[in-house]
């Protein structure tokens, strides 16, 4: 079988389309890297000397159409998710798709219906960095009993978001119509699919605050929390922030969640040791037990294994707990009805669609 020519549409979040492109450039078994788009043409071209064959093009169709274009990443601003996909349908060309999904729940719906045309998998790194697996197979073989509650948040400086790799500017991040939101959306629907992920429910309801502490000329919110009650009564919380005076890890880890089971803790914080600990109150788990893992398994990685699972699924491998379009249409509800919640002063109920 030949190798999967991938194509990349949009550098706009250039925080995952160039770790992707540099795993590609470094050699994955069955995937090459044929080219990019971007509207920024010097930008694209520069990206393309450096990580193919010098492949680039400002017209996004002329690449996804291209003949040795198998497949497409899609890491362009959120408000364009949906027409990037809808070309990548027309083609005939299966979608490795950046967070958020969309902007709109109509926009959502539309990839979803896409993806009953081509293959649409969510780009979300959480499912895919070990330390998260290896903790999930834990809860999965019973380490702290039933989970019932949590809590995940990140601290992150605004000054750390840019449009570019050239730029300071937040550029499209900060853009309500471009972006959709500001600093819950960007992070936080990262953590309502994880929620999702390990907790295995849906939302059923959800109150929130949303605000712009710190950086008040920024023109969206520079923070957000929001508490949901899931189908199996677990209740979680979700606090996503820009809002930090500046990066201050790895002295504190500004991401990090904490799970409680009926049966035991676990608390997770990637970018810190250990990266998990769990204490159960049955055997095998009494005790403390650490996962801390080095070297490119500490986080890179994740990269590397998502690119593999598309892969594998784009060539018929069994789907597994491959995150879809309609998982990212699940999270993006969670997070809109959470904005919501903030500017009605009420409990907001799911689905959102029915309402």
């Amino acid at each position: 079988m030949s190798d999967l020519g991938i194509g990349i549409v949009g550098l706009h979040n250039h925080y995952h389309a160039y770790p992707f492109a540099d795993y590609l450039r470094r050699g994955l078994p069955g995937l090459r890297l044929v080219g990019v788009a971007d509207e920024r043409a010097d930008l694209a071209k520069e990206f393309a000397a450096d990580y193919t064959d010098g492949v680039w093009t400002t017209d996004y169709a002329d690449l996804i159409n291209r003949d040795d274009v198998d497949a497409v990443i899609v890491t362009s601003y959120t408000s364009a998710h949906a027409d990037h996909v809808d070309l990548a349908k027309t083609a005939g060309k299966p979608v490795l798709l950046d967070k958020p999904i969309a902007t709109t729940m109509a926009d959502a719906r539309r990839i979803v219906d896409a993806s009953e045309r081509v293959p649409v998998m969510m780009a979300y790194l959480l499912r895919y960095l070990p330390v998260y697996r290896q903790t999930l197979d834990a809860v999965r073989a019973g380490a702290v009993g039933d989970l019932v509650s949590g809590f995940y948040s990140i601290r992150f400086p605004v000054g750390a978001i840019t449009d570019s790799p050239k730029t300071k500017s937040q550029g499209w991040y900060a853009d309500p119509v471009r972006g959709g939101g500001g600093g819950f959306l960007d992070h936080g629907v990262h953590f309502t699919d994880f929620f999702r992920w390990f907790f295995q429910a849906d939302a059923v309801n959800v109150t929130g605050q949303i605000g712009t502490l710190t950086y008040k000329e920024l023109g969206v919110e520079d923070y957000g929390i929001a508490t949901y009650t899931l189908d199996n009564g677990a209740i979680v919380t979700v606090e996503s922030t820009w809002h930090a005076a500046d990066y201050f890890g790895p002295l504190a880890s500004p991401d990090h969640a904490e799970l409680s089971g009926t049966r035991g803790e676990i608390a997770l914080h990637y970018q810190k040791s250990p990266q998990t600990e769990i204490q159960g109150t049955d055997q095998p788990w009494v005790g403390r037990r650490y996962i801390d893992l080095v070297g490119e398994e500490r986080y890179e990685a994740c990269y590397r294994d998502l690119l593999l699972a598309f892969r594998d699924w784009v060539n018929g491998g069994d789907q597994g707990d491959i995150p879809t379009a309609y998982d990212g249409l699940k999270a993006l509800e969670m997070i809109i009805g959470a904005y919501q919640a903030a500017e009605t002063g009420t409990r907001v109920t799911f689905p959102l669609e029915t309402r």
